[in-house]
């Protein structure tokens, strides 16, 4: 007799179904641009071997293609959950990283996203896999939301000396993969008018709560 598996944890943000079903697709759309640069780097040698010199100079191909090999390799990178610490981190770029993910998802591949800053500057503090994790998944919603027609895909980032927040036009509600994730970083995710907004304490404000609330004027 088997005992009944138990029930997924809130915070287990590892494999929920949500995270899983989107990963899943990425990993496909990233072997599907593995293979495309193995063929055509397979492709290169053959003609190369037969004596074709007018297909491309080897020193201007084999670098360009070994370059789009390394940042496959950074994107196959992101997928996997780290049991890492949390860390200060620039919103906008683990975002761009997220958004570059992104780009191999083989049925929204051709959706663009757009990132609006505004405020101070978006320092976070969480771990690495953790946020991207989120981003990926804000950036999935808002471009499905996007080829329902029901809003753009225009991300902004808003930062002051507290609060971070990533507002995304959707009328999608958080998922539970979504929600855990973004307790692991120290934040939250709210469904507001016509969007899911993603808020986290800024590195300052974390400073902050660790003083006991004390204000450090060295931070200034």
């Amino acid at each position: 007799m088997t005992s009944p598996a138990p029930p997924r944890q809130p915070d287990d943000a590892s494999c929920g179904d949500d995270w899983c079903t989107i990963s899943e697709e990425l990993l496909q759309g990233l072997v599907h641009a593995m293979n495309n640069r193995v063929a055509a780097l397979s492709a290169f040698v053959e003609l190369a071997r037969l004596g074709d010199e007018e297909e491309g100079d080897p020193v201007k191909v084999l670098p360009a293609e070994i370059a789009q090999l390394h940042r496959l390799n950074g994107l196959f990178g992101m997928l996997p959950e780290r049991r890492s610490d949390a860390e200060a981190l620039e919103l906008r770029s683990v975002l761009d990283d997220a958004i570059r993910l992104h780009e191999h998802h083989p049925r929204l591949r051709t959706e663009r996203v757009t990132v609006v800053l505004e405020g101070a500057p978006a320092v976070v503090r969480a771990p690495h896999w953790a946020l991207a994790r989120a981003l990926v998944m804000l950036v999935h919603s808002a471009k499905l939301a996007a080829r329902a027609g029901h809003a753009g895909t225009t991300l902004r980032i808003h930062g002051d000396d507290a609060t971070i927040s990533v507002h995304v036009p959707t009328a999608a509600e958080p998922s539970a993969d979504l929600l855990a994730l973004a307790k692991r970083c120290n934040g939250s995710v709210a469904h507001g008018t016509g969007e899911l907004v993603l808020r986290m304490p800024s590195v300052r404000e974390l400073r902050r709560r660790e003083r006991g609330g004390r204000d450090d004027p060295a931070l200034d």
